[in-house]
């Protein structure tokens, strides 16, 4: 007998490989060298109709903090991220994306390859599936992880051979950064700590002499070790279950 409601598939395109999840199979993790059509081809069969969730490892996006200028019409909101893509990283192809609540504040942008975006659109086609999710991983991390988070504050997330970590402070992005490391762990999200609020102003890097800033660590971190090494006025957490 066919589900009343088509199934929700989980497609985690790492970074250097895809894994599959389904409900109640165990998970199927493929090598991915980056031809994108080619690895989605090599994955099973699925039921037609079947929902596809994917989530994009840092490695393959890109980020940016977006300060919106004055007086920009919610009609040139797509062309401005674009264009500020395109000055820090290159022409691309990008499919840029930005918090469409943040009208004012500082939001974050993403950007994912063109030629990713496109070979996930000709997959479902030709499978007669529906993709009803393409999120960037950190910001998926974040979004789940967010009724955890307190204050002011950073949340890292590692994945192998990445770190990738976003600041706030009163409730406004301050800063964005996402580097290749050459071992994801707790000392390289306070390095990329360290370098992100040497790049601030004295007022964006501390929320003054009685506040607490927390770095959450989230990903690939051995939840038993310490976050050593913090700047003045930090505290690290672990946290799990935002992958």
């Amino acid at each position: 007998m066919s589900p009343l409601w088509p199934e929700t598939v989980q497609l985690a395109i790492g970074p250097e490989a895809l894994c599959l999840s389904r409900r109640g199979e165990p998970a199927l993790s493929l090598p991915c060298n980056g031809d994108w059509e080619a690895c989605l081809a090599a994955l099973p069969a699925l039921p037609r109709r079947t929902r596809l969730a994917v989530c994009v490892a840092d490695r393959h996006v890109r980020y940016l903090r977006l300060d919106w200028p004055a007086g920009l019409k919610a009609g040139e909101r797509a062309a401005f991220v674009e264009h500020r893509f395109h000055a820090v990283f290159g022409a691309g192809p990008w499919v840029v994306q930005a918090d469409r609540d943040a009208i004012c504040l500082p939001s974050l942008g993403v950007a994912l390859p063109a030629a990713l975006e496109a070979a996930l659109q000709g997959f479902v086609r030709s499978r007669g599936l529906r993709l009803v999710a393409l999120e960037p991983a950190f910001p998926r991390s974040y979004n789940r992880l967010r009724p955890r988070l307190r204050g002011d504050g950073a949340l890292a997330r590692l994945e192998a051979g990445r770190v990738t970590l976003g600041l706030w402070q009163g409730g406004q992005w301050r800063a964005v950064r996402s580097q290749p490391v050459a071992c994801a762990d707790a000392a390289e999200a306070v390095a990329c700590l360290v370098t992100l609020l040497a790049t601030l102003p004295p007022a964006a890097a501390t929320t003054g002499n009685t506040s607490v800033n927390t770095l959450y660590l989230c990903g690939a971190a051995d939840s038993a070790a310490t976050i050593d090494m913090l700047p003045a006025g930090w505290r690290g957490v672990h946290l799990e279950g935002g992958e």
